[in-house]
């Protein structure tokens, strides 16, 4: 009898080596070191840091941008840069395309495989608003192509307010092709029909079993991000989902 080798449920985006398809969304479950140290620990594909922002921020109408500041980030990226088993990705979020620049250059320094700049926020929105002028999203893009020295993935919010394929002309100029966008109709499955195949695309949002990890996938996410049922399940919830995926496929038992 030919002996069945497990299907490979990692991925590879921008070039790194992810060990598996599935890791945690911005501030889930990665806010503290402990957490983050946890999630080291886990099956997780990659650790993703809460969104840093260059200063400490606390503000009373933005409390999911509440963070230290990148400087107390920067040691913990190091540590779990040279002692985890999978990448380290930076969240970062700015009110100027230097301020983005800068953090970019920040973590790539540190040894953050890949940096997702945050455009999602409504901090972001209300301050920088890259989405309400073409040249500021140019202009982001351009400085973060220039100064990151680790790939750049752009998250996006659940609407953005240009064309789906202008927005990807802009990526392409800049030289990016790695999108975090919500796992839907609107989100995903619009872009990658209106953008095209050129980028590579990270699913979050909506993923709460290995069935949605795999559906995620057959519309064209290279990952995805667990969000919600990261924070209620714990760490675990990785291992949790490979094993549906390896039953699905016929690979384990219940």
């Amino acid at each position: 009898m030919t002996e069945r080798h497990p299907t490979d449920l990692g991925t590879t985006i921008a070039g790194i080596r992810f060990p598996f398809c599935a890791m945690n969304a911005a501030g889930a479950r990665s806010s503290t070191a402990g957490e983050l140290r946890a999630l080291a620990r886990s099956a997780t594909g990659a650790i993703v840091l809460k969104t840093a922002t260059l200063h400490p921020f606390i503000h009373p109408q933005y409390r999911s941008l509440h963070n230290p500041g990148y400087d107390k980030l920067v040691p913990l990226v190091r540590e779990l840069a040279a002692q985890a088993p999978c990448p380290v990705v930076a969240s970062i979020a700015g009110t100027t395309a230097d301020e983005y620049a800068n953090l970019a250059r920040a973590f790539g320094a540190a040894g953050a495989a890949l940096v997702e700049a945050n455009l999602a926020d409504p901090w972001v929105a209300a301050t920088l608003a890259p989405w309400e002028e073409r040249d500021v999203l140019r202009e982001l893009l351009a400085r973060l192509a220039a100064s990151a020295t680790v790939p750049v993935a752009v998250k996006l919010p659940e609407r953005i307010g240009i064309p789906y394929r202008t927005l990807a002309a802009a990526l392409a100029e800049a030289g990016m092709r790695v999108v975090v966008a919500h796992n839907d109709f609107a989100g995903l499955e619009k872009l990658r029909l209106e953008a095209g195949a050129g980028l590579e695309l990270i699913a979050v949002g909506g993923i709460q079993s290995g069935y949605d990890v795999a559906r995620a996938l057959s519309k064209g996410a290279r990952a995805v991000q667990v969000g919600s049922a990261l924070v209620a399940e714990g760490p675990g919830i990785f291992a949790r989902l490979a094993h549906e995926m390896r039953v699905a496929r016929g690979e384990r038992r219940e």
